[in-house]
């Protein structure tokens, strides 16, 4: 089959109406489209010879397990593990394995890790393959919080399998006998399910609730149809990780994570548990402590992240874009990119602008009418 790709007129056409946008990574020229174009999805990447990657769709939302999978599955579907990380894509062009974000730049980050996660001579066998993977752990240059088993540095999953130049996903069986056969890390795959099997997910869906799990992507088998279904415990850890961002976060954040608990509390006759109330409390008031204490200490309110590299070059080449795409909010820690057992460790602070502004006011003493 023949790699779709995109006319160099229409490219030209689409970055003139800033649908698109030029883009160089050291040797590598690309162009990522910020709208759809010639039926190509945001976030799709044009390399230099005009294929096209597809931009990674966007997964619905069910919020009630039970009567969501009977309105939106008509047949068998996969559930797989949902990680808390962020998206990229990986591919071999000509001879360098990139990794490219959900927006369609190259992650310079990710890029730089691949070799710890995965054998490059894969593209040798399968030279048009893109790996859609999760990249999660605490120290990531993107998220302020991770999955509870990753104590330490980061951790990429392979959850698709695409080819270059052409639409939607490989199927199930195709994905799995590859990363078998290729030895890639891989979410979890609880199995093949059917609509009417709302009780054993129920009891799936509880289990990784215990184990503090993001919750579950179920993929359709036939059917083109995906939906994501988090647990309620998770709703908990990202107002716990970003309660200090209260005023920069628009307030939709927090009150669909409250909607999506309320709901999970209900379906699943959790009612009455204190020990949950206590850790939603908890969620809040922590991250406003810290911002409270930030703002004493210095000033003002920020999340420290970090993130190591095996190449000092792909350090700067990050920085570079921290510092075009996050202006003053981003500030690298002195005496960072440092060397440190084999690594360069990055640090940097992200200012949360409107939290900094309101607490300095508030603790300067000024006067407030609500």
């Amino acid at each position: 089959m023949d790699r779709k790709t995109l006319d160099s007129q229409i490219l030209v056409q689409a970055v003139a109406g800033g649908r698109a946008e030029r883009h160089r990574f050291e040797d590598l020229h690309y162009a990522r489209l910020t709208e759809t174009v010639a039926g190509h999805p945001r976030g799709s990447v044009v390399l230099p010879d005009g294929v096209v990657v597809p931009g990674y769709p966007a997964i619905a939302r069910i919020q009630s397990l039970s009567n969501g999978l009977r309105q939106q599955f008509q047949g068998p579907f996969w559930a797989e593990e949902k990680i808390d990380g962020f998206n990229v894509r990986i591919l071999r062009h000509q001879d360098r394995v990139y990794a490219f974000s959900r927006g369609g730049f190259v992650c310079a980050f990710s890029t730089d890790r691949l070799p710890d996660f995965l054998d490059p001579g894969l593209f040798d066998a399968e030279p048009d393959l893109v790996l859609c993977a999760e990249i999660a752990g605490p120290d990531n240059p993107y998220l302020e919080g991770s999955p509870p088993d990753i104590p330490r540095d980061v951790a990429l999953f392979v959850f698709d399998l695409m080819r270059q130049g052409r639409p939607g996903f490989l199927p199930h069986d195709q994905k799995m006998q590859l990363i078998a056969r290729h030895g890639l890390p891989a979410t979890r795959t609880f199995g093949r399910f059917h609509p009417t099997e709302g009780q054993a997910l129920r009891q799936l869906i509880l289990q990784l609730d215990n184990e503090g799990a993001e919750g579950l992507v179920l993929k359709g088998e036939q059917d083109p149809i995906r939906a994501k279904y988090v647990t309620g415990g998770s709703n908990i850890t990202d107002i716990g990780v970003c309660s200090e961002q209260l005023l920069d976060l628009p307030p939709a954040y927090f009150i669909n994570r409250l909607t999506r608990l309320a709901l999970f509390i209900t379906e699943h006759g959790q009612h009455g548990d204190a020990d949950r109330e206590r850790r939603l409390g908890r969620a809040f008031l922590a991250g406003l402590d810290r911002a409270v204490a930030g703002s004493l200490a210095q000033g003002r309110v920020d999340h420290r992240y970090r993130c190591r590299f095996r190449e000092y070059r792909n350090a700067q080449h990050f920085i570079t874009h921290l510092n075009q795409t996050g202006g003053h909010r981003i500030r690298i820690a002195p005496g960072t990119p440092r060397e440190d057992n084999g690594y360069w460790v990055l640090e940097f602070d992200r200012i949360f602008d409107r939290m900094t502004g309101t607490l300095a006011t508030a603790l300067d003493g000024a006067i407030q009418f609500d």
